[in-house]
């Protein structure tokens, strides 16, 4: 009897060991949001240097400043949380401005409709609207992909795998 306990004991323990690893390497709705919002703005960065578009990306940054921190604090805590740390943190971001490069240099018309589009959007003083409302809007498709912690949701973008393509091109 003692020893059915003690295994019984044993598999709960590891069970609620698997659950908390299963939870860590989720992306919560805020950090889903912080995903893509870092994704839109290393895309905007980037339009801003080759497109010429430094103008529109310093109103889209002060436009949006304090919803931009506080993206950017999720963001953190979301690789602090169980994705590599500050240092996965930084890599993240830094691949995504290099993919954004990537993608403006094999096809600078295009990449540079797009984030003029983006930024009207963004911009339109006639829709003042929250910078989670413009991400939810935007279409950052083929990126990398984190499950999502909620059991209905589906998984959530913010990455750029889909400039990797860009690559071979």
């Amino acid at each position: 009897m003692k020893t059915t306990m003690k295994t019984a004991a044993g598999a709960l323990a590891l069970l609620a060991m698997t659950g908390q690893s299963l939870a860590a390497s989720c992306a919560r709705a805020p950090e889903a949001l912080a995903l893509k919002t870092a994704a839109m703005q290393q895309q905007l960065m980037v339009a801003a240097l080759y497109c010429n578009d430094v103008g529109l990306y310093n109103r889209f940054v002060v436009s949006y400043q304090r919803e931009l921190q506080e993206s950017d604090a999720a963001l953190l805590g979301f690789f602090q949380r169980g994705h590599g740390g500050s240092s996965a943190y930084h890599a993240y971001k830094t691949g995504l401005a290099n993919d954004y490069s990537l993608s403006g240099l094999h096809g600078m018309q295009s990449f540079c409709g797009a984030a003029k589009a983006a930024f009207d959007a963004a911009l339109n003083p006639a829709d003042q609207r929250s910078l989670a409302a413009f991400i939810a809007t935007q279409e950052i498709g083929g990126v990398e992909t984190y499950p999502a912690c909620e059991a209905s949701a589906e998984s959530v973008s913010g990455g750029s795998g889909r400039l990797a393509a860009n690559r071979r091109n």
